[in-house]
């Protein structure tokens, strides 16, 4: 693992102004992650970046606002890392393959998705930008696959498609409410819960449903059978 210092070029940036982000670059391909490091240094965002290919440095990383990874994210996370992860409120954002089949530990904490196939300086960017927002971001090319998959699945029964998405009990909850045009603070209300647990849980719904936003994330559920009105 190593430190590095990025020194960004001047331009407008999405973050307010003097933010400085604390961030950990876990790809266990070297082409890959020496092609991330070198997109860090062309983008409008001051960051401290430090570089690793193994998942386990993460429980080094402290007092940082974001760990982006790839490769790693395929096994489960760690419990000690999960914790840590929870503990200090570090936000994850995956880069991802089409055929990735991302571990569910790491969908619970990721709160962002960006197809390799979409990687460049600006989407790098505006996913980190969304991230340390506090935005749910998701890559085009993964919002359009969500749109077109129905079509994909040809004479699939919408139960059959909805085979292939486990929700959990709050999560169908959530969606429900969601649909009824409920807001988070009125969801939370209905529920019982915190706005900031809703707010997990409608970005986890998302990253289930492959959407970049709630309406979306609707049409998917009823499209595939999850949610009948």
């Amino acid at each position: 693992m190593r430190d590095g210092r990025v020194s960004p070029w001047l331009g407008r940036s999405p973050l307010p102004q003097g933010t400085n982000l604390q961030i950990m670059l876990v790809v266990e391909d070297g082409i890959r992650r020496y092609s991330v490091e070198g997109m860090f240094r062309s983008l409008d965002i001051r960051l401290t970046a430090r570089f690793s290919t193994d998942v386990a440095d993460i429980s080094t990383f402290a007092n940082g606002q974001l760990i982006i990874s790839s490769g790693s994210a395929l096994a489960p996370l760690p419990a000690p890392i999960a914790e840590k992860l929870r503990r200090h409120h570090v936000d994850v954002l995956l880069l991802v393959d089409p055929a990735d089949a991302i571990d569910q530990s790491w969908i619970d904490h990721a709160k962002g998705f960006l197809d390799w196939a979409d990687l460049r300086p600006e989407t790098l960017r505006d996913a980190m930008a969304d991230v340390a927002a506090g935005r749910f971001h998701v890559s085009p090319t993964l919002a359009r696959r969500s749109v077109s998959a129905p079509d994909q699945l040809g004479t699939d029964t919408p139960a059959k498609r909805a085979s292939m998405i486990a929700l959990t009990a709050r999560e169908h909850q959530v969606l429900r409410l969601i649909a009824e045009g409920q807001s988070n603070r009125q969801v939370a209300r209905s529920l019982g819960i915190s706005e900031h647990g809703v707010k997990r849980t409608v970005g986890i719904i998302l990253a289930k449903l492959n959407c970049p936003n709630r309406t979306l994330a609707v049409v998917r559920a009823m499209e595939s059978g999850l949610l009948v009105m």
